[in-house]
């Protein structure tokens, strides 16, 4: 039987995906499974890492069980995950705490002590990153403090998807692309930076940042352990994989700078490759101060990153929270609850008086403690006011990260469009009128384990280039373009978003 199948694994803030792939048919199988995140204490978002790795397991079985010829066409494993956060194990990979989330804020207070002290300015020339409390070196700094014995207990402080790839092989590593965002290494010499580490007081903390490999590279194999409870054949070759940002750029099928990448998903994610001369000195990240900067898939770009925790979870949230009827409402008549609360917002009809959304629930890009808010309510607002308002101020915030990226050239440069945002026609709609930019959004679903995917039959041999990868892999596209007068709307609505973020700032 021929080995023709490619495995993606993914996960993501909440949720975990397995995704089988066809590199002769370029069909494929996904399925996924919710891991939920735990609040130990406010600020503190965690989950425990090895029920990710059993949930993400049994949704590899299921995909497996639905492939015919089931796991024996398997050819390779690619893994990728949420990049930033903390995941701590010992030496033979166990989990010594539960893994810390890139959306956590307890060490918001660190953070901001190290910017008073122009530690940022100083580090961005070495790391191509600002500082940010979900970030490990922030992490670790708090458990430095807080938990030293949960650090003294550890071996290795991993990204996510290397915690999966510890599973899959029972190799402790890590990977380029992965370190390369989490402002830890150089970005120009590719090693960990001891003037970092001594800046940030974590000198004793060296020993825990691992060997990165290439993205490519394999890594392992498919031990008898992982392949009882995966399905995946023992002794599959496994590849170091890649940061999510980076394979769902390479998921989209962005091998250039002529689109730029969001995901409208837990996180605000906004992207755009550059050469890899932009991290030089007076280069161009230099002078934009993204986000975050990381080395791209060949090691020959780099991806400028604007992102924030701001973006389509802000509708979980006030279905959970905020406006809690809708669930039953959709119930009765028998529909998803967001398809059905997302298909209300076109019923509204625009007004320049509309109330606004700050979806700044777990901070902003620019202040942790900035908090979300409706503004600009009145008595005639309804429900459907209220979730237009949450739709709008995703993408406005979405617009802010973008208009950062695009000062370094592309006013009018399309955009791929990808996370739950895009399942939606009409919100995907709303991001061309806001952004005054084409939109185009791959219909395949698992974008993030389609670029791990590719990577990973590049390691296997399965494909000579990631150009051949993606022609066998990548789905087609749906297309939104801007519609005049209603870009001419949201344009004066952006300006007094901007007013609104400004004058609120902090909240905390």
């Amino acid at each position: 039987m021929p080995r023709d199948v490619v495995v993606g694994l993914d996960s993501g803030g909440s949720f975990v995906k397995a995704s089988l792939f066809d590199v002769t048919s370029g069909q494929s199988i996904s399925r996924g499974r919710p891991v939920p995140v735990q609040h130990a204490a406010p600020g503190h978002n965690e989950r425990d890492p090895l029920l990710m790795w059993q949930e993400l397991a049994a949704a590899t079985r299921e995909a497996i069980d639905a492939l015919p010829g089931r796991g024996d066409r398997i050819a390779a494993v690619g893994v990728t995950g949420h990049g930033n956060g903390l995941y701590l194990v010992d030496a033979a990979g166990r989990p010594t705490r539960d893994a810390v989330l890139s959306s956590d804020v307890r060490a918001t207070s660190i953070v901001r002590g190290w910017k008073a002290a122009g530690k940022h300015e100083r580090l961005f020339a070495t790391t191509r990153n600002g500082l940010w409390p979900g970030q490990p070196a922030a992490i670790l700094a708090w458990l430095q403090e807080h938990e030293a014995g949960a650090l003294d207990g550890s071996d290795a402080a991993l990204m996510c998807k290397d915690f999966l790839r510890v599973q899959l092989t029972g190799v402790v590593g890590t990977e380029l692309t992965d370190q390369s965002c989490n402002g830890l290494l150089d970005n120009l010499s590719l090693d960990y930076s001891a003037d970092v580490l001594s800046e940030l007081g974590l000198e004793r903390q060296r020993r825990l940042l691992k060997p990165a490999s290439l993205p490519e590279d394999v890594v392992g194999n498919v031990t008898r352990a992982a392949a009882e409870v995966t399905g995946i054949p023992a002794g599959t070759p496994v590849i170091a994989g890649l940061v999510d940002n980076v394979a769902l750029h390479l998921g989209s099928g962005i091998l250039d700078g002529s689109k730029m990448c969001v995901a409208a998903g837990t996180w605000s994610v906004n992207q755009l490759l550059v050469p890899r001369e932009a991290l030089q000195p007076g280069g161009v990240v230099e002078s934009i101060a993204p986000f975050a900067a990381c080395l791209s898939i060949g090691l020959h770009r780099a991806l400028m990153i604007e992102a924030s925790p701001t973006s389509a979870s802000s509708l979980s949230w006030a279905v959970d929270h905020g406006l809690t009827g809708l669930r039953a409402q959709a119930r009765q008549a028998h529909r998803d609850v967001y398809e059905s609360s997302l298909d209300r917002i076109t019923s509204v009809r625009l007004r320049p008086d509309d109330p606004m959304f700050l979806p700044f629930l777990d901070g902003s890009r620019d202040e942790p403690g900035a908090r979300a808010a409706w503004i600009g309510v009145a008595s005639w607002n309804d429900e459907n006011n209220l979730l237009h308002a949450i739709a709008e101020g995703v993408c406005m915030e979405h617009h802010r990260h973008l208009d950062r990226l695009a000062a370094s050239g592309g006013s009018d440069t399309p955009v791929s469009l990808s996370g739950g945002a895009a399942q939606s026609s009409a919100w995907a709609q709303m991001f061309a009128d806001v952004l005054g930019r084409r939109v185009e959004v791959p219909l395949g679903e698992q974008l993030g384990a389609l670029g791990a995917s590719v990577v990973a039959g590049l390691g296997a041999g399965l494909f000579d280039s990631l150009d051949s990868g993606l022609k066998h892999l990548m789905p087609p596209m749906r297309v939104y373009e801007p519609r005049p007068a209603a870009s001419e709307h949201y344009a004066a609505r952006y300006s007094r978003y901007q007013q609104a973020v400004e004058v609120l700032g902090s909240w905390t």
